[in-house]
């Protein structure tokens, strides 16, 4: 009779250890988070396409001036607006755009191709290392370089003017505006 009673009570321990275990890992439900990304058509099999660069047909003072189209997805809740910036970091870090307050109405924003150009004035472009405002493409002197577009989700807009340095940005964003990053690279080559 001893033996049933101890066993009884080993099996009833077991189901209560079982029972406190089970509870105790039931994980809550939470809301998972997507990363800001930014993609481009504009850059296939990792190279930026020859027209948005020396390759190209459209030019301002022989710099091209076609830049090309970025999407960027996932942008999180409270962004107002957008920065991009697009720099060669095989070229000693060489400027070749920088925007700032690009508006920002949903999750996604479409950055057209040509929007350097075709941008209204809210939206506003320092200047690029080649000391033109806008886009400058890639005009790598030799070998292969990497150009890398980086977008800034901002809970603010930057308070710049047209023409604006890349050093006057930087002072501006901080990790309490700076809601999300996300990068893209695309190469460009001289031949």
């Amino acid at each position: 009779m001893k033996r049933i009673i101890l066993f009884l009570l080993v099996i009833f321990i077991i189901m209560a250890q079982l029972t406190v275990f089970s509870e105790s890992s039931t994980v809550p439900e939470t809301e998972t988070l997507t990363e800001m990304t930014v993609t481009s058509t504009g850059i296939i099999d990792g190279a930026l396409d020859l027209p948005y660069g020396a390759k190209g047909e459209q030019f301002i003072k022989k710099i091209p001036s076609l830049s090309p189209p970025l999407t960027v997805s996932n942008i999180p809740e409270g962004t107002v607006a957008l920065a991009l910036t697009m720099i060669d970091p095989d070229g000693g870090n060489w400027i070749h755009w920088i925007v700032a307050n690009i508006p920002v109405e949903d999750t996604i924003c479409e950055i057209p191709e040509n929007a350097s150009i075709d941008w209204p004035e809210e939206i506003i472009q320092g200047k690029n290392d080649f000391r033109t405002v806008g886009y400058g493409g890639p005009t790598p002197p030799s070998g292969v370089h990497r150009y890398v577009f980086t977008v800034y989700a901002l809970s603010e807009s930057l308070d710049l003017e047209a023409g604006f340095k890349l050093s006057a940005m930087k002072k501006l964003l901080s990790e309490e505006n700076i809601l999300a990053e996300a990068t893209v690279t695309g190469t460009y080559s001289k031949k």
